[in-house]
Parts: C-alpha cells; structure tokens; sequence
C-alpha cells in the first residue's frame, strides 16, 4: 500500500473529525494561518468601516446560517456549501444559471458513456504555487472511500467501477475506477452506462484536497486568509485558472445572528420570512407515492381520477406559499415547457368505469409523518378526497421513522414522499420508476419505460437522450404513477448592488461569478 497515501488519508480523517459535520464545526482551527483576535478589526472590516458611505467594490459580504465546514465530505446543509465552492473547484462546476460547466477538467469525451476520458486545464495551481495534477483528484476519490465519511456511497451512485467492492473494503482502494494517465489525464470507468456523469461530478465531495490536510491548500476562486470564531475571510486566490475574471478581491463570512439583511451582500438560506427575498428552486419534489402493488390504486384511471380531485395551488399557497405548486413529477427546470398541458378530467365518470361509486367507495388508506407542516398539508389533501361522495379515506399520521419503514417495506397504499436529487439532471428523478433502480419503492414495472430507460442510458446523442428524458416524464404523467403537490425553494437575499447571480435550480452562488454595481 502507498504509505504517502496512507499518511494523507489519516490526515484527512483527524482534520474531518476536527471541522467535519460529524463532530462540531469550529472556526477557531488549528490549521497554520494568522487567526485574528475580536479585539483588532480585519483589514477587511477596516474597509468596510472606511467606506460605510458606499458599497465596497472589492469586498463581498456574505452570511452563514448553519455552522460552516472547511470539510467537503462532511457537509451537512446546502448553505454549507458556498464556502466550500469558493474555496475548491472539481473537475465540473454550474455556471449561474445552474447548468454543467467545465470546472478544473476543459473537455471531456467517451464512446460508450462507461469510460471517459477528462483533461485538465494547463497549468492548474493550488493555492501556493503547486501544480494540481490528475493524481491529486486520484488520491482525493481513493481517500474519500477509505474515509468516515456518509458521502463516501456517492462513489458507488457514480456507478464507478468497483465503488461497492471498495467502500465494504472487499476489494483495494486503488481498484476503484479513477486513474491518472498522466497530469493532465484522467480515465474514469464505471459500471453502468452513465451519460449524465458530467453533470454529477459537480458534487461538493468530489472537488480535490491538497495531500496535507492540514495546511489550508485549496484550488477555487478563493483562499482562506485569516478566521476567527466570529467570522473567515477569504482572498482572490493568485493562481486560480481564471483569476482574471474574478471581480471582488476579498469574501468575508459572518455568522446571521440578530443582523439585518441588508449589513450582508448575499445570504443563502435565509431562517426568517423577511421582505426582499428571492425564492431559488431546488431540485427537491414533495408528493405522495402509490403502491402499485395494491390493487385499490394499481390502475392508472383510479389515479388519475385521486389527483383530478386535487387542487395543489389551493394547498401551496395555504400551507407553504414560498414554495413552487406542481402537479408534474420532475421539477420545472427539467419539464422543458412541459408543465402548460392541461386535459380536463371527470373523476366521477372514471371512478364508475372502475365500479366505484357512492353505495362502493374506494377507501384509501393515506400515511404521513406527524410533524405540523406534514399534518397540515395531509388535512388540506384529504379534505380534498373526501369532497367526492366515492372516497373514504382513513388519514394516518405516524413517526418519521416509521413513515421511512412501511415505505421500505412496502407497506403503504398512499404514503407521503418526496425526492431530493444530488445533480441537475431528469434521471435523477427518472430513475425512480426504472424497475431495476434500488430506490424504485413503489413497485412500478413496465417494459416499454425500462427500454426507453436502457436506451438513454446508451445512447451518444443529446438530441435523442433529451426526447427520451420527455417521453419518459409524460408516461409517468400520463399513468399518474405519483400525485405531485410542489417543489421546494430556498429563500435567498441578494444586496441590491450585487449583479451576476441568477436563480437556479441548485440553489448555488459562486462568489467569483458577482460584481458590484455602483452608483456614480
């Protein structure tokens, strides 16, 4: 075994326990760079301080609402992450409007979507001058499946060669499917036809870590300049690619407590209702799951004519108005227009073609967890249902824990879901009805979606894969395999000064994407 390897992996382990999610994060680290004192100000709130009559141009303001993490493999929350992204760049990234970019790799190529072939940039640099080659990003996936990390099962969602083997430690560590062919080459191979790999390399556990944790070496925008228990301060880092287009020289963190919003530039994942938000969409959908394997809802028409009755806007906007209403399965970033159609449905005339009506009533069972919202939404939807003289349904709340069994089990006949994706992409939310898929818990098989399936993952063609991804969407509708209700926003404050953030479905904000807009 590579005792150089073994050296960094204990390492990263010690500095994951020190600053991971698993432990508690802490801001006073013992990492070898100047921590300041409360007592003296930073040279960038000296700046501030200077300048209270006008925005500052080169500093950025932003605000921490949950404990930052210096660790990638043990972020928690999605706000976490914003620190992260200015600190590290993966082999992709999003661009603002959330859609795959290239990240530290410039291009990338395969002919069967099993094996890829990524080339890093020339000349790429951590944050002290070394060169960051292929090996490092190598020996940063080899780490994270030797880690403590729960992030470390994303290798095997890759479908990454040998990730299973390797993360139950029945096969080596230098077996899994990542090697450095040279510094600029990296040759990825996985098991399964991935044609959407590209878009889920942005994962946050996936951008490189110099080989000594402990110095605070990184490889985005940014480094970090100086911390304290009341805040971090980061500096445009001089030897990142593309420096040149980085507008603000420094990004100061400061924890949101008792502040105003606008002492801040940007606050993601604001915790109170204020004025002046924006609402950026997830990629997390809310709905409630048939089991198909029950023969009360095993008929399309039977559930069709359950969300016919439903009115999602009317609960949304009772129950969660910042959210997005939607009776579409995938979220609207992903529907591509798809969303407008319409088709008027009687729920009666279909629920007596199935023998159902007033002397026979169909009687539902619906399961949800007990917690408020929960509880308020599954009230508004079953006074809903029960507006038909043809339903009798019996509302079952239970624990969170309890939900997550019967729907494992499969003990359910309508049960509260929902489905949060870790990349932008359709199949994250596709693969749900793939008879093959582990996360398939609703019993839904079907040959024709199952080839449409194989085929997109097959296929080289964009074009093509794109008119699969909707055709499979619109199955899934048409069958009403899941009653929607909406999807899940992040309430976001932007500084009326600050330009190039736009709202996207992955909720991120790089700081070196923004500038400032200054009056004259």
């Amino acid at each position: 075994m590579d005792n150089s390897f073994l050296t960094w992996l204990k390492s990263a382990v010690i500095f994951s326990v020190v600053f991971g999610l698993s432990g508690c994060d802490k801001l006073n680290s013992q990492k070898s760079i100047n921590t300041e004192t409360d007592e003296q100000p930073t040279q960038s709130q000296s700046i501030r301080q200077e300048n209270t009559s006008k925005p500052n141009r080169t500093l950025l303001t932003r605000a921490f609402t949950h404990p930052p993490s210096f660790e990638p493999w043990f972020v928690r929350y999605p706000e976490q992450e914003g620190l992260l992204r200015d600190l590290y760049e993966g082999l992709t990234a999003y661009d603002p409007e959330g859609k795959i970019v290239p990240g530290i790799a410039e291009s990338w190529q395969t002919k069967d979507n099993k094996t890829w072939i990524f080339t890093l940039r020339e000349g790429l640099r951590w944050s002290n001058g070394d060169p960051l080659v292929a090996q490092d990003v190598m020996l940063s996936w080899q780490a994270l499946s030797q880690s403590n990390s729960p992030l470390r099962s994303y290798l095997a969602y890759l479908n990454l060669k040998n990730a299973k083997g390797v993360l139950e430690k029945n096969k080596p560590f230098k077996s899994l499917g990542i090697y450095a062919e040279n510094d600029r080459t990296l040759r990825i191979e996985l098991d399964k036809a991935t044609p959407y790999l590209p878009e889920m390399l942005a994962h946050i556990s996936l951008v490189p870590q110099y080989r000594d944790p402990d110095s605070p070496v990184t490889n985005g925008a940014y480094m970090i300049e100086s911390e304290s228990v009341n805040s971090i301060h980061l500096t445009k880092n001089p030897y990142y690619w593309q420096k040149n287009n980085v507008a603000f020289e420094r990004v100061e963190y400061l924890p949101f407590i008792a502040t105003k919003l606008s002492d801040f530039d940007v606050v993601l994942d604001v915790p109170e209702v204020q004025a002046d938000l924006q609402h950026f969409p997830q990629l997390c959908s809310y709905f409630y799951e048939f089991n198909l394997n029950d023969p009360k809802v095993a008929k399309s028409d039977v559930r069709k004519a359950i969300a016919s009755l439903v009115s999602v806007t009317n609960i949304v906007n009772n129950e969660i108005p910042t959210a997005i209403p939607s009776s579409y399965f995938l979220p609207k970033a992903m529907l591509n227009g798809q969303d407008s159609r319409w088709e008027p449905v009687v729920a009666e005339q279909l629920l007596a073609q199935n023998k159902i009506d007033e002397r026979h009533p169909l009687h539902l069972n619906v399961l949800y967890d007990d917690a408020p919202l929960h509880v308020n939404i599954a009230q508004r939807l079953v006074g809903q249902l029960t507006q038909s003289d043809m339903l009798r349904v019996d509302a079952q709340p239970v624990n969170w824990q309890t939900l997550q069994m019967k729907r494992q089990k499969g003990d359910f006949q309508v049960i509260r879901s929902g489905w949060c994706a870790d990349f932008n992409h359709p199949m994250a939310f596709l693969s749900l009805f793939y008879s093959k898929s582990p996360d398939n818990k609703n019993g839904y098989a079907n040959a024709e979606y199952d080839q449409l399936f194989e085929q997109a993952l097959k296929s080289l063609n964009e074009k093509e894969r794109s008119e699969i991804y909707l055709k499979l969407s619109e199955k899934i509708q048409q069958e009403n395999l899941a009653l929607p209700l909406f999807q899940y926003t992040t309430p976001v404050y932007l500084s009326p000064t600050i330009m190039g953030a736009k709202k996207n479905p992955v909720g991120v904000i790089y700081s070196k994407d923004l500038w400032r807009k200054v009056e004259s």
